[in-house]
């Protein structure tokens, strides 16, 4: 009893850890930021180009500045911003719908200086509030929105998250779009509860709400387990499903169920996922996913299809290096024919420096379908973080 009573007095007084003034609490604020070169060639293999799907190379500059400041009465605030300049350009005429030149590809003209965050958090005891333009990453949402999320993990073993995000965007150093309402500015509902049996063992259910658009439910089971030091062994199953309210749509569907093994720095990945026959996901990704594992990865997002896919990650010294190989079948909305695509990424990762690092990403897709021709995709980057 006297043990778990102070417990409990160290618990609250961490939990009002923090400055006595809101000059102490911006004094002692957190400044980070990055300086990024970053450069990416696109080369259409086989099949039709288009606006999208088309030779380009470029290189952009990236600049990105954070600030944190300290909790004060339980807030704190958090800011940032990025910039971005392009370096160079294989064809600066080139029009991508978002400007000219072929960085507008990925970083849009009109969107090369954004707010990344700006947010007011809220933290006390088992409950954490933050308002306003912050990146939100769970099932079918994903990137920066401004919106509110809240969780709380008052009851043990026991997550229960909600949030509400009113648009959406992307300020990073390879993508940079305009924050865009999302439905027609009625925006997107999600609360969720994940449930933890133990230390490997969880279950989640969760729902998710666009007001005259749809709402879905989805229940995902994971497990981590540890066999020993060196091995690990574990899996995960997702099902979600949709109910369009829009006239003549149908609903849509997700699944998917992955396993992996672990040896040290090894995990080898085997996966399958399937989108509903008739409408694919429906309007579940109006937020985003959190399933296609891809570099690119666009033949997922159409209706019936099927994935298969194996991905390896290991260390080799501090080299980072992961590689995914996949294969998917699926239909198009105006007939019932067969299409498949198969696809490999890699991401390479090596540290030159504490603060120093380079990295290359890379994608292949092989063969050509109809708006979807075959393509090699090559990034190369230099990040300096601070």
């Amino acid at each position: 009893m006297k043990k778990s009573l102070i417990l409990a007095m160290f618990l609250a007084s961490s939990a009002f850890s923090q400055s006595e003034s809101l000059i102490e609490a911006l004094k002692n604020g957190k400044a980070s930021g990055d300086v990024t070169m970053f450069f990416e060639s696109r080369h259409v293999n086989e099949g039709a180009k288009s606006t999208y799907y088309n030779n380009t190379s470029w290189m952009v500059g990236s600049v990105g500045l954070n600030y944190e400041s300290d909790f004060y009465k339980n807030f704190k605030a958090v800011v940032g911003f990025r910039g971005a300049a392009p370096v160079y350009e294989g064809d600066r005429e080139f029009d991508t719908g978002h400007g000219r030149g072929d960085s507008t590809e990925r970083i849009y003209e009109k969107d090369r200086f954004l707010l990344s965050n700006l947010y007011l958090q809220y933290q006390a005891y088992d409950t954490n509030v933050k308002i306003g333009r912050q990146e939100m990453i769970t099932d079918w949402v994903g990137k920066i929105n401004d919106g509110v999320r809240i969780t709380n993990n008052s009851i043990s073993n026991l997550e229960l998250d909600a949030l509400y995000t009113r648009s959406k965007g992307r300020a990073y150093y390879k993508e940079m779009w305009a924050f865009k309402r999302l439905n027609e500015k009625k925006g997107l509902y999600r609360v969720g509860a994940t449930y933890k049996f133990n230390d490997s063992l969880s279950a989640r259910i969760y729902g998710l709400y666009a007001p005259s658009l749809f709402k879905a439910v989805g229940t995902k089971l994971n497990y981590d387990g540890q066999i020993n030091e060196s091995f690990g062994a574990g899996g995960m199953i997702h099902y979600a499903q949709s109910k369009e309210e829009r006239a003549n749509l149908d609903d849509g569907k997700a699944f998917e169920v992955l396993g992996y093994v672990s040896y040290k720095d090894n995990k080898l990945t085997l996966a399958h996922t399937r989108s509903g026959k008739k409408n694919g996901w429906g309007s579940m990704n109006l937020g985003g996913d959190q399933i296609v594992p891809f570099e690119e990865g666009d033949a997922m997002y159409n209706r019936d299809a099927r994935t298969y896919y194996a991905m390896f990650s290991t260390m080799i010294e501090k080299l980072s290096l992961t590689a995914l190989y996949g294969t998917t079948t699926y239909k198009m909305q105006n007939d019932n024919k067969d299409y498949k695509q198969n696809e490999f990424s890699a991401w390479l990762s090596y540290p030159i420096t504490p603060d120093l690092k380079a990295f290359v990403v890379y994608d292949q897709t092989f063969k050509a379908q109809p708006y979807l021709p075959t393509i090699t995709q090559i990034g190369v980057g230099l990040s300096y973080s601070f």
